[in-house]
């Protein structure tokens, strides 16, 4: 969410921020809060009164038919932050992605929110561990007590004895899978990962971006590689720059044919 908020938290700039392509398009900019709505969330979800509003607006083109959402997105001062929903035609899922909301996602709740989809998102993500752990035949809940239970062919381990990495992939996969036509917003992925928990939420999200768009932020040019080696989607990059001497944040975009040519410049950028 940081990614997003710097650029506005300069005063001259206030230009909405556009991004287009895939059959979508979103428009970000600063908006206004309103005073019931501050006084709601400092009431009933422990906001700050100090906040900072986006207004968002989301097109996506289906075949001759459009969708459209628009929401009002409420940050504190401490990063919390909750949408305020407006939807035109047929709604739009969504969801915001970062470590705090990985590591507060419980396994079972996380199991659960992969079979409200149905089965169909749960094949998903196994083919989607499979890639990467390919002795993984199936994740089930048989007790309640134990939890969700990793099925191998020789036994089953329970979920909470995996190794760390795999645990937070697993919860990451329960909500890029739970996504169907709509967008997600994930904040550095590469947090507290080992490479191939890394890998594996690399294969997630190129599976998910099949039928969703996904906007990520980065600071890790091996996140990057992975991406544009998995991925059978197009990818495009965007590049902020802030001006030291006037403030102003700007930024360039860029394909992935060109992210590659241009690897050395953005490794120097995002290592400083």
């Amino acid at each position: 969410m940081d990614s997003v908020l710097s650029i506005f938290r300069y005063r001259n700039a206030e230009e909405p921020i556009e991004i287009k392509g895939n059959g979508i398009e979103l428009k970000i900019k600063r908006g206004i809060p309103f005073a019931d709505n501050v006084e709601f969330l400092v009431k009933t979800k422990n906001f700050k009164e100090k906040v900072i509003v986006l207004n968002v607006e989301h097109l996506r083109f289906e075949e001759k038919k459009s969708a459209k959402t628009k929401f009002d997105v409420y940050i504190d001062s401490d990063g919390k932050y909750e949408d305020f929903v407006d939807v035109e035609g047929k709604g739009l899922e969504s969801v915001f992605i970062d470590y705090k909301m990985i590591q507060e996602v419980g396994l079972k709740e996380a199991y659960s929110k992969v079979f409200e989809k149905g089965y169909k998102a749960h094949e998903r993500l196994i083919n989607v561990i499979n890639k990467v752990y390919p002795d993984v035949i199936d994740i089930r809940l048989f007790s309640e007590k134990i939890g969700p239970e990793v099925v191998f062919e020789n036994g089953r381990v329970p979920m909470y004895a995996m190794g760390d990495g795999f645990k937070s992939a697993y919860v990451t996969l329960s909500f890029l899978m739970n996504i169907e036509n709509g967008y997600i917003i994930y904040e550095e992925p590469e947090n507290y990962q080992h490479p191939s928990s890394r890998e594996l939420i690399v294969e997630g999200i190129c599976e998910s971006a099949k039928i969703n768009q996904i906007f990520i932020s980065t600071h890790s040019i091996e996140l990057i590689d992975e991406i544009l080696e998995t991925a059978d989607v197009d990818v495009k990059f965007f590049v902020l720059e802030l001006d030291q001497s006037s403030g102003k944040l700007s930024y360039y975009s860029f394909d992935a044919e060109s992210a590659k040519f241009r690897r050395k410049e953005l490794e120097a950028d995002l290592r400083g």
